[in-house]
């Protein structure tokens, strides 16, 4: 399956989760979510614990940027490794080179973060790095490739939200430079996903 490149607004209210990171998807004056359709959704179901499980996993791919088989295979990775599996995996998300370029401030979404990567905009200990998945390691450098991108409009507005950096990262907003400094703990991950229902999903899998 490839990587979803549909409107994300309506699956941010499909999953009832902001996919943008700024909640701007349910911004359009209106006080609740609603589903997506003309009236809504009309009445709400309540979904099967397979659904459950399939929202959380969709969260995290639609999210992340994710394909299917990549995300499957970061599952099997994280549940090789020690502790909880479902941590695991969301941290290997967390940790991805695009996603640390939004944790920081420096890109105001993850798909636009993705297209910088790509792009070879930027690097990682004094080298190129175009792989958005990468994952990041403790004490790597992130740094701009060119000194004119700096002045990159997209750039200077996601800069000027002013993105409270998470403690296991230290920006430095002069040099535009990102420093992993540490794992996350559990309680720095993404809140609004449901990492055990991840797990439940994978295990019918894997």
């Amino acid at each position: 399956m490839s990587r979803y490149l549909g409107p994300l607004w309506k699956k941010s209210r499909a999953l009832h989760f902001s996919l943008l990171r700024n909640k701007k998807e349910f911004s359009r004056g209106k006080k609740r979510i609603t589903s997506p359709g003309i009236h809504g959704g009309g009445k709400k179901r309540r979904l099967s614990s397979y659904g459950l499980q399939l929202q959380e996993k969709q969260k995290v791919m639609y999210g992340y940027g994710w394909r299917d088989k990549q995300l499957k295979s970061r599952y099997i990775k994280a549940k090789s490794k020690s502790g909880d599996a479902g941590i695991n995996f969301l941290m290997i998300s967390e940790l991805r080179l695009d996603n640390i370029l939004v944790l920081s401030g420096l890109a105001n979404t993850v798909r636009f973060a993705r297209q910088l990567v790509s792009y070879g905009h930027f690097l990682v200990d004094r080298k190129k790095n175009n792989i958005p998945s990468y994952e990041m390691e403790p004490g790597q450098v992130i740094s701009l490739k060119k000194e004119k991108m700096k002045e990159n409009k997209i750039i200077k507005s996601s800069l000027e939200q002013n993105v409270k950096t998470p403690s296991f990262l230290d920006f430095n907003k002069e040099k535009l430079t990102i420093t992993y400094l540490r794992p996350p703990l559990p309680e720095e991950l993404n809140k609004n996903i449901n990492a055990s229902l991840i797990v439940e999903w994978y295990n019918r899998k894997v």
